[in-house]
């Protein structure tokens, strides 16, 4: 029932995404639901407001290397403060030559499909994102038709991709690394005995759908028609049912991490240093804060 081998497919695909998001709005897509490509016609999600906090993990490591939902939130967050310092770069640039900025979603967290954050779907569902803080003013559009950047804002945008990388280029290889080692989690035969289950709990819920694929089709199928009521409750059922998936999943990805800051010690030792850094440097450079979402 499963098809447990698609979803490495799926979590590449968004895990790409979003380490190589360096511009504002890119991989703000809808939530957890599939992989970008599969997702590129649903509408933007709304903005939900959610606590966020300001305070860095004891080990820097864990913005990199997640392994639960709930972890993730970290790898949100630095996800998020690269683009919220290409925006940042975008604006001023923009500002600077008089130039009004591209419309364009606001930097926004993206989760991680993956690694379901079941806590923030059982509360806030799916098609609803979160809006990280300080983002740079709206500026209003006037009744003229949009048009395409000109060269000149071409430039801005091209800064603020340049910006982007800055930071991303600091972890983006430890990351994928990460994501490519525990993606075979998922064919282990604990995991695959609960994703088994999968289908009962939805049915008992009274979604009929055959597995997790076809479930994230109907997701985006109550997105596409804006039904936000179903969007949150196809979220808490989601989190319900997935649960053992995830109590499978986790210890074999805590077991993996030990493996893989073992073997990755000298990256790991390096990002510990030079992430901070980076960090503080674009904080004091566009007088922002890194931040990370609480359910």
């Amino acid at each position: 029932m499963p098809r447990a081998a698609r979803r490495p497919r799926r979590l590449g695909a968004l895990v790409l995404c979003a380490a190589l998001a360096s511009l504002v709005g890119a991989c703000t897509s809808t939530p957890d639901a599939a992989g970008p490509q599969e997702r590129r016609a649903s509408p933007a999600p709304a903005s939900v407001s959610v606590s966020v906090s300001y305070d860095m993990p004891a080990d820097v490591a864990s913005l990199v290397l997640p392994t639960t939902g709930e972890g993730t939130r970290w790898t949100q967050g630095l996800d998020a403060f690269g683009r919220l310092a290409a925006a940042w770069a975008v604006d001023g640039c923009a500002r600077r030559i008089g130039e009004t900025v591209p419309d364009s979603p606001p930097p926004m967290f993206t989760r991680y499909s993956g690694l379901p954050d079941l806590d923030f779907l059982g509360t806030h569902g799916f098609g609803e994102g979160a809006a990280v803080p300080g983002t740079p003013p709206v500026t209003r559009p006037t009744t003229d038709p949009p048009t395409a950047p000109g060269p000149r804002l071409q430039r801005c945008l091209a800064e603020g991709r340049t910006v982007g990388r800055e930071l991303t280029q600091v972890y983006a290889r430890l990351h994928m690394s990460w994501f490519a080692e525990i993606a075979p989690v998922d064919r282990a035969p604990e995991v695959r005995r609960a994703y088994a289950g999968l289908g009962r709990c939805l049915a008992a819920h009274e979604v009929n759908t055959r597995d997790e694929d076809a479930f994230f089709a109907l997701v985006d199928r109550r997105l596409q028609a804006a039904d936000a009521a179903d969007a949150r409750r196809l979220g808490a059922v989601y989190a319900t049912c997935m649960k053992p998936v995830e109590a499978a999943r986790v210890p074999l990805r805590e077991k993996a991490a030990a493996t893989f800051r073992a073997s990755h010690s000298a990256e790991i030792a390096a990002l510990r240093i030079e992430l901070p850094k980076k960090i503080r440097e674009l904080e004091k450079r566009y007088r922002i804060r890194i931040s990370f979402p609480e359910a």
